[in-house]
C-alpha cells in the first residue's frame, strides 16, 4: 500500500508543471559534475607530463605487459626525407625526448650512425639501452652504428658536446612541455631550447614535428636565441595522434642564430 501511494505521488509530480523543471536541474547538475571531472582530469594530465614518476609508471606498465611502445603523432616517410634532406650519414642527429620513438631505429636502417636519445625517464632510458644491447649482441656495432641512449632533464643537461649535433629532432616533446600553457611550460620550454641551441653546430636545425603552429611556438618557445622558421610550416597530412578526432602536424625546420 506504501508502495502504491509512494509510487502514486511521483505519478502526480511528473504530471504536474514542476517536473520539467526538476528535470532541467538534475541534468544541469550532472552535467556540470561531469564537466568539472573532465577539467580536473585535464588539469592532472597536463601536471603529469611534466613528473618523470608519471612516465616513469606509464612506461612500465606498458614494458611489463608486452605493449607495443608508443610513436607519439606518426613515424612516416616524409619525417626521414626531411632529415635526409639536412643532414648527411655521418652527422650526429639527437632526439630529444625520445620515450619509446623508433626514430633513431629508423634513421640507423637509411645509414646514419652518429646517433643519440635522450629523456627523463628512468625506466624508458634503461629499457631502450637494454634493448640496444641486445641488438648490438646480435648485430654488431661496426656494421649498424650504436645508438646512445642518455637519461638526463633535458632543460639543464642534454648529451653530446657542445657544437656538435647537426640535426635536434622534436617529435612532441615541447608540445607536451607547454600542455599546461603556462608561465612555468614557458620557462621550461625555452631552457630545452637553449640546451639545443648549445649542441647545434653552425647550420644545424631544429626538426620540430608539433601539433601547434607558429603564434603558439613564438607565444611559448621562441626566445632571442631563434630565428623564424625556414620554412615557416610544412604541413605532412591529417593523422590520428590519439586526439578525439584526426588532428593536423606540421614539420617545421628551425633554425638558431649561432647556427647562420
Amino acid at each position: 500500500l506504501r508502495l502504491q501511494m509512494a509510487a502514486g505521488t511521483w505519478l502526480d509530480f511528473l504530471a504536474s508543471p514542476l517536473a520539467p523543471v526538476f528535470v532541467a536541474v538534475v541534468f544541469l547538475i550532472g552535467g556540470s559534475l561531469y564537466l568539472l571531472h573532465e577539467y580536473r582530469k585535464a588539469q592532472s594530465m597536463r601536471t603529469a607530463y611534466h613528473s618523470a614518476k608519471f612516465w616513469d609508471k606509464r612506461y612500465a606498465t606498458i614494458i611489463e605487459n608486452g605493449i607495443p611502445g608508443q610513436e607519439w603523432y606518426f613515424l612516416d616517410g616524409e619525417i626521414m626525407d626531411i632529415i635526409e634532406r639536412v643532414a648527411k650519414q655521418n652527422d650526429k642527429i639527437h632526439d630529444l625526448g625520445c620515450g619509446q620513438s623508433m626514430l633513431c631505429d629508423r634513421l640507423r636502417a637509411k645509414g646514419f650512425k652518429n646517433l643519440s636519445a635522450s629523456d627523463f625517464s628512468t625506466v624508458v632510458i634503461e629499457s631502450r639501452t637494454l634493448d640496444e644491447k641486445k641488438r648490438l649482441k646480435m648485430q654488431g656495432a661496426a656494421e649498424m652504428g650504436e645508438i646512445k641512449y642518455v637519461e638526463c632533464d633535458l632543460r639543464k643537461d642534454l648529451p653530446d658536446e657542445e657544437s656538435s649535433v647537426t640535426v635536434v629532432v622534436d617529435k612532441a616533446t615541447l608540445d607536451a612541455i607547454i600542455h599546461r600553457r603556462d608561465e612555468k611550460c614557458k620557462q621550461d620550454a625555452q631552457a630545452v631550447l637553449r640546451q639545443a641551441s648549445r649542441l647545434l653546430k653552425p647550420g644545424g636545425v631544429l626538426v620540430s614535428i608539433s601539433l601547434n603552429n607558429d603564434e603558439v611556438w613564438n607565444r611559448y618557445c621562441s626566445n632571442p636565441h631563434l630565428v623564424p622558421a625556414e620554412p615557416t610550416s610544412h604541413l605532412v597530412r591529417v593523422i590520428d595522434a590519439g586526439q578525439p578526432k584526426p588532428t593536423k602536424a606540421n614539420i617545421y625546420i628551425r633554425r638558431f642564430k649561432r647556427g647562420n
